[in-house]
């Protein structure tokens, strides 16, 4: 029988956590995506992925590093949207009101698009990125909308005990493949990440396995966080300077390495502590709207329709997955502008779906 999950604790308005007092640690390698580790996820009784996770592990500049860059929208909040639209869907909701923030409502309206309305609420519209709107519109079932009341029950919080769950299928594939370091080096604005990872590490010691591996939230100096948990209280805390992960974050993108500060906060304490794997999210090539910089990627996309005459954007990105789907769109959205290609939305059952073709 499902069952509605309470996100707040009654009583104290803490966060809720879920728990397995009867699950094991079963890998189910027929069930797509992160849901291959269902016996440690929410019991749901239907679920949605787009091939969230099994994200790879690689050595960068010697440094170990799992880049999340792999996961549908290039971020691992797609681990997130898999859990919260699987919940969304079983729950039989009608629509959800989503507080925006950068990677999370984009991965949100990417999973839930086609299955239910989404309101993307801003709190400055200002704040948001010409580019995102532009992805944000090639989404049918979004819509957006300015909001003065954040009160818990008004909208979906990124910080809640889904996201939790989702993220927390990193640490799970690290400890299926067996990593073998000491660390788990996680680059933490909020904490919510590093929590997600020692839940995920705490979920398979319940069950009596031995973990050998130590989480680490590393933040920048004098920074400021806002987690809604005393974060030191379950893993270890580390500060690095900013000029350290600026010098950094230069040296990679001079090697032809695309990485967000946050990334390179992860990468620059895994440089300096041993054994150590970061969770970064790591691009190989620029993907600017406009510019020499993507003429790689324009050419590939132009080659891939001229093959298959048609495609969708999601289609065009299966067959150069080395870019994030987020970042074909807002090519494609620049070489629609420029007469490169051209699209026609056509219905597709009871979804809207545009299909681009050369001009």
């Amino acid at each position: 029988m499902f069952e509605q999950v309470v996100f707040r604790c009654a009583s104290c308005g803490g966060l809720v956590v879920f728990k397995y007092p009867s699950a094991s640690f079963s890998i189910d390698k027929s069930s797509p995506g992160i849901w291959r580790y269902r016996s440690l996820l929410p019991n749901f009784p239907k679920t949605i992925s787009k091939g969230e996770g099994l994200t790879p592990i690689n050595k960068v500049m010697g440094v170990l590093v799992k880049n999340e860059r792999f996961n549908p929208t290039g971020t691992y909040a797609d681990r997130a949207s898999s859990v919260i639209s699987s919940y969304l869907l079983s729950s039989r909701a009608s629509g959800i009101r989503v507080k925006f923030e950068e990677d999370f409502a984009y991965s949100l309206a990417h999973y839930l698009d086609g299955v239910l309305h989404v309101e993307i609420v801003l709190g400055d519209p200002l704040t948001l990125d010409y580019s995102d709107i532009a992805v944000l519109s090639r989404t049918e079932s979004v819509s957006l909308g300015i909001g003065r009341d954040f009160s818990e029950d008004s909208y979906l919080n990124y910080i809640n005990p889904l996201t939790i769950e989702g993220l927390k299928t990193i640490s799970l594939e690290v400890f299926e493949r067996g990593v073998g370091v000491d660390r788990v080096v996680v680059p933490a604005r909020t904490g919510l990440l590093a929590f997600s990872i020692w839940k995920g590490f705490r979920d398979l010691e319940e069950l009596g396995l031995d973990i050998p591996y130590e989480v680490v939230a590393v933040f920048i100096k004098n920074s400021g966080r806002s987690f809604p948990l005393d974060l030191a209280k379950f893993v270890k805390v580390y500060e690095v300077e900013w000029d350290e992960v600026l010098r950094s974050l230069l040296k990679l993108w001079r090697r032809g390495f695309v990485v967000k500060p946050l990334s390179a906060l992860a990468f620059t304490l895994s440089n300096i502590l041993d054994n150590s794997l970061a969770v970064v999210t790591m691009g190989f090539r620029s993907l600017a709207p406009s510019g020499s910089r993507n003429a790689n990627v324009r050419k590939e996309i132009l080659q891939v329709l001229k093959n298959c005459g048609e495609a969708t954007a999601y289609e065009v990105w299966k067959k150069l997955p080395i870019y994030t789907l987020r970042g074909i769109y807002k090519v494609m959205n620049s070489m629609e502008k420029r007469g490169e290609v051209c699209s026609e939305t056509r219905s597709v059952g009871a979804r809207k779906v545009r299909y681009y073709r050369l001009c």
